[in-house]
């Protein structure tokens, strides 16, 4: 029983994850492998220093992972093992282990988890499957969170009706009014008999002493006992490998893989960007685009020195600010817009508001007081504020207040150009039509 063999043949399984799903064939190449008979199946634990790694046990590679005769059915059950593991390991339930109560429970919930996204023939028999719980109409592509409470909503349920698992009841204690073992046993069995499909599958996945599927989350409690910062540093790697698999792979095949999965590694690599302080990019911004002009005094050129005290160097902001009416521009938004260009006025800027849709409707002096907008008048043209700028107002730089939904400008800027794009604006992934600078009003600093 050769392990190098052995991982030849993981090898040869994380090929097939790079051809069929490219996503999870990149995101295997950052995890470490190994034989071992420290698990009895396959198994994710902690390498010496601080990385996830695969360990696989070799007889049940060969066993189990393998029926006879039939070499594609082999590889569909290595395939789906792998996976398997690999979906805990972007899921972070092992991370998460700590958080719930019910380990046992957990372990179930995150089996369901992970297998709803491997196909039935990948599955070995004993696999625990969304089909086996038909009864709990469980909803397909939610996370942890959603199966281990709507498990434990069904397993109080049935401890509450009588039907809960042995282990449940040990702490009820005996009656001391039983009169006979073989009337007790009489009403179990009554009691086994209301149980449907899906309570049975779970009292009788609760009760088990040894499920080898339950068995492969038994170095989960390792991940517990990491200090915070170890934690901390693993769950960085994963994050990592997680953006780094996406990054490789084509748009399309990214579109293949399942709706929940998508949603999940959408909102983890967006909760990974940066938060941007669009209020410290806006005074960046206005600031860096002053202009300087010099001031003429009445003091007179020192003779003795060379110097020029007469004249007085004066930087001075000519700012032009547009403000898109057409849509729902968001109030609150636009309150701390204008708050912040207060604090703007206030350092001396020359501020000038041109509100507009396709063409410009209003236009004054901003004096330090917020105006009452005019909104909903129809679709946005960039190019008028912009052709206003170049040939009338003659600004040192524009901001721009927008949902950013509008063609692309044809009309260059000949001074620099913010975009404030409102939060439930255009998202950053589509915003590169909007020449110049951009900003994302996000809520974390509202």
């Amino acid at each position: 029983m050769s392990h190098q063999r052995i991982l030849d043949e993981v090898a040869k399984t994380s090929i097939q994850l790079m051809l069929q799903e490219t996503f999870f064939g990149h995101f295997f190449t950052s995890i470490l492998k190994d034989v071992s008979e420290e698990t009895s199946s396959i198994a994710t634990t902690i390498s010496s220093n601080q990385m996830i790694k695969l360990i696989v046990n070799p007889t049940y590679w060969d066993t189990t992972l393998k029926v006879p005769g039939d070499e594609e059915a082999t590889k569909a059950l290595r395939y789906g093992a792998i996976k398997h593991q690999i979906l805990h390991i972007v899921f972070k339930h092992a991370l998460r282990f700590p958080e719930f109560g019910n380990k046992k429970l957990f372990g179930i919930a995150s089996d369901l988890a992970a297998n709803q996204y491997i196909k039935s023939e990948q599955l070995t028999e004993d696999a625990i499957r969304m089909e086996d719980f038909p009864e709990f109409k469980l909803n397909r592509g939610q996370g942890i969170d959603y199966y281990y409470k709507r498990l434990s909503e069904e397993l109080q349920d049935m401890q509450q009706n009588g039907g809960g698992s042995n282990e449940e009841k040990e702490e009820e204690g005996n009656s001391p009014n039983d009169n006979s073992d073989g009337e007790n046993d009489d009403k179990e069995e009554e009691k086994e008999e209301d149980l449907n499909q899906a309570q049975s599958s779970l009292k009788d996945l609760m009760e088990q002493e040894d499920n080898e599927q339950l068995n492969q989350h038994k170095f989960w409690d390792e991940f517990e006992r990491l200090s915070s910062a170890e934690q901390k540093m693993i769950d960085a790697a994963i994050n990592e490998s997680i953006v780094n698999s996406v990054s490789r792979i084509k748009t399309k095949d990214y579109g293949k893989l399942p709706g929940g999965l998508q949603q999940y590694i959408n909102l983890l690599v967006d909760s990974l960007k940066p938060n941007v302080n669009w209020r410290r990019v806006l005074r960046i911004f206005t600031a860096s685009s002053s202009r300087t002009r010099l001031k003429n005094t009445i003091r007179r050129p020192s003779k003795r020195y060379g110097t020029t005290p007469g004249i007085k160097i004066q930087s001075k902001q000519k700012i032009l600010v547009a403000i898109d009416t057409s849509g729902s521009v968001n109030e609150d938004e636009l309150r701390e817009f204008f708050g912040e260009l207060y604090h703007i006025w206030k350092q001396g800027a020359e501020i000038y508001v041109v509100e507009c849709d396709t063409q410009i409707h209003n236009q004054y002096n901003y004096t330090g007081r917020p105006p009452e907008l005019i909104s909903g008048r129809g679709g946005t043209d960039f190019n008028a504020p912009i052709a206003f700028a170049n040939e009338k107002h003659l600004p040192d730089a524009i901001v721009y207040f927008t949902d950013g939904f509008a063609p692309a400008p044809h009309i260059v800027s000949r001074k620099p150009i913010l975009w404030m794009v409102t939060s439930q604006g255009v998202d950053e992934d589509n915003w590169d039509f909007l020449p110049g600078r951009r900003v994302k009003m996000t809520k974390q600093f509202v």
